[in-house]
Formats: C-alpha cells, sequence, structure tokens
C-alpha cells in the first residue's frame, strides 16, 4: 500500500540522495519491489502478477551499481549505534541548516562520513560538533548529555604533524586535513541541490622526514 520510491522522489539525485540515507543510517535498509528497476507500479498485498508492462531503467540500475551497492557492501560499517554520531551543520550566520543531515560511523577502525542536502537550493557551512546524546556513566548508572566535535567523534588523533587522507566515494576524489583542523575547525561544505558527500577509506598519516 505504500507509493512507490519513483512516484515519491524521481530518479535523480534527490532520490539517489534518499537512497544513500538508507543505506548508510543504522538499522535495516529495504528495498521494495521494482525500486532499483524504476517501475511505477504500486503493488498491493493481493497482487500475484505484475499488471503493467514495465522494463527496467538501465540507467537507473547502472546508478545503483555505482553508488549504492558499494555502501550496501559496507553495511557492517553503517549498521551499529556504539559509535554513531549525528552532526549539525552550521551556516556562515551562525544557525543550524536543518535541511543537512550529517553524520558519521566506524567499525574497526574503518570510518564513513555521510552528509546529505536535502533541499532545491544552495548552502554553505562547517560541521562541527555532535548533536548531544545520552551516555551511561557505568559506575552510577547515571546519563549524561555528552557532545563530541568532528574529531573525536571520528577517533582522530588531535596530534600536530598528523594529517587524515579520505575519498569521496562519487567522485573518487581523495583529500588531505590535518587533524588537529577536525577537532578545532570542524569541515567546511558547499553543497548544492539535493548533494551527497560519501566520505569513505579515512587513514591516518604522520609527516615525518
Amino acid at each position: 500500500d505504500e507509493r512507490t520510491a519513483v512516484d515519491q522522489f524521481g530518479k535523480d539525485d534527490k532520490y539517489f540522495g534518499i537512497c544513500t540515507l538508507m543505506a548508510t543510517l543504522p538499522g535495516l535498509p529495504m528495498f521494495g519491489h521494482g525500486q532499483i528497476e524504476g517501475y511505477t507500479e504500486k503493488y498491493g498485498m493481493e497482487f500475484r502478477r505484475a499488471y503493467w508492462d514495465e522494463q527496467p531503467d538501465q540507467y537507473l540500475i547502472e546508478r545503483h551499481q555505482r553508488e549504492i551497492f558499494p555502501l550496501l557492501h559496507r553495511r557492517y560499517l553503517f549498521a551499529e549505534v556504539n559509535d554513531f554520531q549525528l552532526y549539525d551543520f552550521f551556516t556562515s550566520a551562525g544557525f543550524v541548516n536543518e535541511d543537512v543531515f550529517a553524520y558519521s560511523n566506524r567499525h574497526e577502525g574503518e570510518q564513513g562520513l555521510i552528509i546529505f542536502h536535502n533541499k532545491y537550493a544552495d548552502t554553505s557551512g562547517w560541521i562541527r560538533t555532535s548533536v548531544a546524546s545520552a551516555v551511561i556513566d557505568r559506575p552510577s548508572g547515571n546519563r549524561d548529555l555528552v557532545q563530541k566535535n568532528l574529531g573525536e567523534g571520528r577517533g582522530l588523533r588531535n596530534e600536530a604533524g598528523v594529517f587524515t587522507i579520505y575519498k569521496d566515494q562519487r567522485s573518487g576524489l581523495e583529500y588531505i586535513r590535518p587533524n588537529t583542523t577536525f577537532f578545532e575547525q570542524g569541515l567546511y561544505l558547499e553543497l548544492g541541490t539535493y548533494t551527497t558527500r560519501v566520505f569513505v577509506d579515512f587513514r591516518e598519516v604522520v609527516d615525518d622526514d
């Protein structure tokens, strides 16, 4: 009884941004029948067969193969909640842009940072600190609200001369940043309409002789 994905979100950047959220947020992602192929028929529980003669959208399938399937192969990185951090996106004016979803997760040394701008507009700003989350104090059992900066949330070393290299999965470009900037400044981003950033393959390197 649900509307199809293509009916709700189309076949372009908005759909693939939302599909990225589904593939990288903790929990179990669910794809509807015909979603990857771009089918538009709405199926009922009583249906025994499709009534429309629809053909798979090859462009849509290939884009899933490039952008979504690699994330599903890394579900172990995104599925759990122990190291999940949700971040506020602050504009240059100092306001939180609620249309930007930004979060990170970790698993056994691997890291992922996801950003999605869910609006038909341009924006720019900083990811600095996480949204406050409840942390249980083991000895007392009390819950404290804790915020972490971007460096702490991703378990980086706050040391001069240590850098982090990471890759944008969508563009294939690699970036390098001093670790101290993640702790002191955060990460600056310019985002267009329904822009998605998928940063993976984080690794620390040390500047030496």
